[in-house]
């Protein structure tokens, strides 16, 4: 059994005939901090998509805590942990700087559920 947070193995997405991610392999413990780093067009945000459930994958597996996730619907997989930010030019401008920062940490974070669930 794998006790990883996050495990990656074999990611791969296409479209069309162009693949934006080819076979991305990476573990993830509990406490660790990993970071995602390449050129412009390397992939980057498209990894980040295919985690958060915002794409599928073509292929490959997106395991958390164990339970496959890839594929799954981003609601499910925030619910079970994992969310996605986009980038805001402006702020919301009645929160501090501190909860703006937080929303997203703060979305689905009760009712934590696996994203197997209904």
């Amino acid at each position: 059994m794998d006790d990883a947070l996050l495990s990656v193995r074999g990611l791969t997405r296409r479209f069309g005939g162009f693949t934006a991610v080819h076979k991305v392999s990476f573990t993830l413990a509990q406490g660790e901090i990993l970071g995602l780093i390449g050129p412009n067009g390397s992939g980057k945000s498209t990894t980040f998509n295919l985690i958060a459930g915002t794409l599928a994958p073509s292929a490959g597996s997106i395991r958390l805590r164990g339970e496959e996730i890839g594929g799954a619907m981003p609601n499910r997989i925030c619910r079970a942990g994992i969310a996605r930010t986009f980038q805001i030019p402006r702020p919301f401008r009645k929160l501090s700087i501190l909860e703006n920062a937080s929303l997203a940490a703060f979305y689905g974070s009760a009712g934590r559920i696996s994203p197997g669930e209904p």
